[in-house]
């Protein structure tokens, strides 16, 4: 079981050392050397498996074995020495120097076979365990690397900033979003693209699960939804069609769900469509909330499912806010679920929403502060009863009617 090993025997007598290295050889160590004090430093500047020091050594005592013990290589080796030893305080003080295990003589070659055997054998453990530590952190490191490159090429995905600058001055809205994946990689995404000079369409996806699987789940979708044959101003029709092309992409346990919707500036309207996904929350100008409806199985679960639009009237001074379903399905520090309602009261009572006198008043050069926008009080308000990490991906969007000069950024710059 030790073959393979290398040992290295200190000896005052390397001639005399016929029984201990036949001993060592008889438990198939493929490389002994026997040296005496003169040639030890030597033996050892590659780390042998085993030390074997004959306490009569020229010199020998705690100071070698602690000027041994000095090298970074030879720390962990087991150093075993073998001769007489005066008494209880000689052991104390040989053990405290370094040294692994003493063999007091007289010493049977069965028991010296044994005594040697067991440790050769923790020693060749220890190192494969070492080994396979070694091996986890590279790995762990390298997989680290690729989770963050995959992080930041998901993230990628997102609208940037200068599609939702131009959105916004185009169609006079203000558009804000918060994305907070509970592990490395998420299952949500959502976009925003323009129609025409009076439409824009607006989506929110979340796939079950989240790390790697629900990732590459994300990067489907996107695909699909780059696709020019979609009806991109019918949401119910828009929904239909994905669902048909992911049946055939999707495992039978991966599905998604989906809000997609179609704001009319013109006509002051807003029609959406939804695939399992969480009740839209649209805020009116009177100050009013509405809970908007919400059906359609998830997206991949079946081949023949068909959507229904719902219109609602979207004027200025209105706003709509479109989460994934950690928002609704959370549980706060007390136990008790959020729900839709839960997040009908966070919005609330928050003050200067959709283009107030206060939130004009926070305004300096053309820029929002931080405080004052409403994603980013409704957050700080969830946040104080949620308990972080999040069980799951969260993404929440606020879309609101008023126009500003200078909107609100979708996603930080890089920098």
């Amino acid at each position: 079981m030790s073959g393979g090993s290398r040992v290295v025997i200190g000896h005052p007598r390397p001639a005399a050392a016929g029984p201990l290295r036949g001993v060592v050889e008889g438990l198939g160590a493929r490389d002994v050397a026997v040296v005496d004090g003169d040639g030890l430093l030597a033996a050892v500047e590659e780390p042998p498996h085993l030390l074997v020091l004959h306490a009569g050594l020229p010199g020998f005592g705690p100071e070698m074995l602690s000027a041994l013990r000095a090298g970074a290589m030879l720390r962990e080796l087991p150093i075993l020495v073998l001769g007489r030893f005066a008494g209880a305080r000689q052991r104390a003080a040989l053990m405290a120097a370094g040294a692994t295990d003493l063999l007091a003589r007289p010493l049977t070659l069965p028991e010296l076979a044994a005594r040697l055997s067991l440790h050769l054998e923790n020693r060749k453990l220890t190192q494969s365990l070492q080994e396979m530590i070694d091996s986890l952190h590279a790995y762990h490191g390298g997989a680290m690397q690729r989770m963050a490159l995959a992080r930041e090429m998901q993230l990628g995905l997102l609208p940037d900033r200068a599609l939702c600058q131009g959105l916004e001055r185009s169609h006079g809205i203000e558009l804000d979003s918060h994305f907070e994946s509970s592990s490395e990689l998420g299952g949500d995404l959502w976009g925003v693209h323009p129609l025409d000079e009076r439409r824009f369409a607006l989506f929110l996806y979340d796939f079950t699960g989240h790390g790697v699987a629900a990732a590459l789940n994300t990067f489907r979708l996107h695909a699909l939804l780059a696709r020019t044959d979609l009806p991109a101003d019918d949401p119910a029709g828009t929904l239909a069609a994905l669902n048909r092309l992911l049946i055939g992409l999707l495992p039978e346990t991966q599905f998604a769900a989906m809000v997609y919707a179609v704001v009319d500036t013109a006509a002051d309207t807003l029609t959406y469509a939804t695939a399992g996904a969480p009740k839209p929350l649209i805020g009116r100008p009177d100050g009013s909330l509405e809970i908007g409806p919400s059906c359609g199985v998830p997206l991949g679960v079946a081949a023949g499912a068909a959507y229904r639009n719902h219109r609602l009237e979207f004027p200025a001074g209105s706003f709509l806010v479109l989460f994934s379903d950690a928002l609704v399905e959370a549980r706060g520090r007390d136990g008790r679920l959020v729900g839709h309602g839960g997040v009908a009261d966070l919005v609330r009572g928050l003050p200067g929403l959709c283009g107030s006198g206060a939130e004009e008043n926070s305004m300096e050069d053309g820029m929002v502060e931080e405080g004052a926008r409403p994603l980013a009080r409704l957050l700080d308000r969830y946040f104080t009863t949620m308990p972080r990490p999040l069980a799951d991906d969260l993404t929440v969007l606020w879309l609101s009617r008023p126009w500003r000069p200078d909107p609100w950024p979708c996603r930080p710059d890089p920098d």
